[in-house]
């Protein structure tokens, strides 16, 4: 018999753990002692020394008898949100006594089986949180006798972190990635100019901005949850400092321009910001779903692409945020916000920017250069040649404006399809505000123009010449609109072009003034007191050319002025694609 006490013994010895719960008692929370826990009401308290908990106050735990008698060996004390679903809350650590330890991720519990009337533990949030916790223990008096799942009253927790996430910033220093962390960077180098960084806690999400800036005053950097990649519609949360101050707001990308939400903090919480020599850093948390307040506000329940960007804010009684300088950049892929994920950003395909630019420069400095030049001043040339039955002025004229009407078309696809709006931007330079509407008219024009000519009247009708005018009038606006809206195009910032190449544009301009100079001079001094021109632009049909006494044979003269005009419009097109293809 005393062998089966002592075996007994040593057995129960192997599976009491006088110096505290076991690692394996984490998740249930129940000793191995082989028995089942007590029914019976518990006669132990926790209570805790206050019902709210925020930044620079102190909480303290305290298990003790209710009868102020019965003494108890062991604890083991875990944190759960008070919740429908409660779970276990780890982002959290307690200050414990000489005769206990923490344990189990944010738990505590005792370091010897000595009697205890008392154990007082602090504890405190290690992460920004907001909501409702518990304490719940398990409290045992003996081997044989314990009681579990005790619980504490519900703490009201407003906790937040100076760092919403630990990332390394000094004044000389760029962001980088922390471990433990989503996160997404401006650059695939360890160390970037911006960086964002986001956590899951419970039902929300921290978010911490960090970039580097020139000159962090009158400053404002954001993020946007997209659902394409592009801006419109982009759900954006975004941080100011004008005025030796901070701002945070909730906002919504109405086409490219920037819209606060009525409720400008909707769903954002814990929000702290500073500036650290040229480093600006901005965090807050964020609720998941706030989505039943407002449409603008997105569900992180849901992946979206995530849009990183800075720019300036102009300064007054409240700061209003300016056009970004830079393009933000983009997430690689759409992002889990509830996934500690490695984001890395999207290589920017500016491949149909470029094929709309490089189309836009053939169709009108090339392609219609050529045919307006050859229209208006080359229509009694080359008199005795009629390539396919028609004028050889007419060929050129109708073959290459096809062309242009062809190519401008599938130039404005492209940027439709790339862009995917007609929207007219509000606010930026002067040269993205107005790139858009001067393209879209050069478009409109472009239609308009052969319309009118496949319902034009018939040579010798008396409205022919309104016709011609009129032709001639849509042509020439479109072929203005055309030069100004390339050269908006090139000093655009997405357009990445050097300064040199606006003066290409505007040489181009100016050598086709003087061309269309020269010519105008030669038809006026050439044609003095002679009707033959004028007839022949206005009466004659395509293919027949009136009776004249002019010789058929081709101006030398104007041959040549032609051929520089091709030679130089060649030069100036493939010098321009050149460098938009290049940028």
């Amino acid at each position: 018999m005393l062998v089966i006490y002592l075996s007994l013994g040593l057995f129960c010895g192997c599976f009491g753990y006088p110096s505290g719960a076991p690692e394996s008692a984490c998740d249930n929370m129940t000793p191995d002692h082989g028995v089942s826990p007590q029914t019976t009401p518990t006669p132990y308290d926790i209570t805790l020394s206050a019902s709210k908990l925020a930044v620079d106050e102190n909480l303290t735990i305290s298990i003790s008898p209710k009868d102020g008698r019965t003494t108890f060996k062991g604890f083991l004390i875990e944190v759960y949100t008070d919740l429908a679903s409660p779970v276990k809350f780890t982002d959290g650590e307690f200050t414990v006594p000489e005769n206990a330890h923490t344990q189990c991720n944010g738990g505590a519990t005792h370091s010897n089986a000595n009697p205890k009337l008392l154990i007082s533990l602090s504890w405190k949030p290690t992460a920004s949180f907001t909501g409702k916790v518990k304490f719940r223990a398990t409290i045992v008096q003996s081997y044989t006798i314990f009681w579990k799942d005790i619980e504490s009253k519900s703490l009201n927790v407003d906790y937040f972190l100076p760092s919403a996430a630990p990332v390394t910033v000094t004044p000389n220093d760029q962001p980088r990635c922390e471990k433990g962390f989503g996160c997404f960077k401006s650059c695939p180098s360890e160390s970037c100019d911006g960086v964002v960084q986001w956590k899951r806690r419970e039902n929300f999400v921290d978010f911490s901005i960090i970039i580097s800036l020139e000159n962090p005053n009158d400053r404002w950097i954001a993020i946007g949850l997209s659902p394409n990649g592009k801006m419109p519609r982009t759900s954006v949360m975004m941080c100011m400092h004008y005025d030796d101050k901070f701002e945070v707001l909730d906002g919504i990308n109405k086409g490219y321009t920037f819209s606060i939400l009525p409720n400008s903090t909707l769903g954002l919480f814990n929000i702290t910001a500073n500036v650290t020599g040229q480093i600006m850093k901005c965090s807050f948390s964020r609720k998941i779903n706030v989505s039943e307040d407002s449409e603008d506000v997105y569900s992180l329940n849901k992946k979206y692409f995530l849009l990183l960007g800075n720019g300036p804010v102009k300064n007054g009684k409240t700061g209003i945020p300016q056009q970004h300088e830079k393009i933000p950049e983009v997430s690689g892929g759409k992002v889990n916000f509830l996934l500690n994920e490695d984001i890395k950003p999207q290589e920017p395909s500016m491949l149909l920017y470029k094929l709309h630019g490089s189309l836009m420069i053939f169709a009108w400095i090339f392609l219609s250069s050529i045919g307006i030049i050859t229209a208006r001043y080359y229509k009694s040339e080359w008199k005795d040649m009629m390539p396919c039955g028609v004028k050889v002025w007419f060929a050129i004229h109708r073959t290459v404006m096809s062309l242009v009407f062809l190519v401008t078309t599938g130039a404005f696809v492209l940027i439709f399809i790339e862009v995917g709006s007609l929207l007219q931007e509000k606010e930026g330079s002067v040269y993205l505000r107005y790139h858009p509407a001067l393209g879209i008219s050069v478009m409109a024009l472009t239609v308009v123009n052969p319309v009118m000519a496949l319902f034009r009247c018939s040579p010798g009708h008396k409205y022919r010449e309104v016709f011609h005018y009129s032709h001639m009038f849509v042509g020439t606006s479109a072929q203005i609109l055309a030069a100004v809206t390339i050269y908006f195009g090139v000093n655009l910032e997405k357009s990445d072009t050097p300064e040199e190449v606006s003066y290409i544009v505007i040489t181009y301009i100016a050598t086709y003034v003087i061309i269309e100079l020269i010519l105008e001079s030669e038809k006026y001094f050439r044609n003095r007191g002679d009707n033959s021109e004028r007839q022949i632009l206005l009466k004659s049909a395509a293919n027949e050319y009136p009776s004249s006494k002019s010789q058929s044979k081709v101006n030398g003269v104007k041959l040549s002025i032609l051929m520089l005009h091709v030679l130089c419009m060649s030069v100036y097109c493939l010098a321009l694609i050149y460098f938009v293809a290049s940028a």
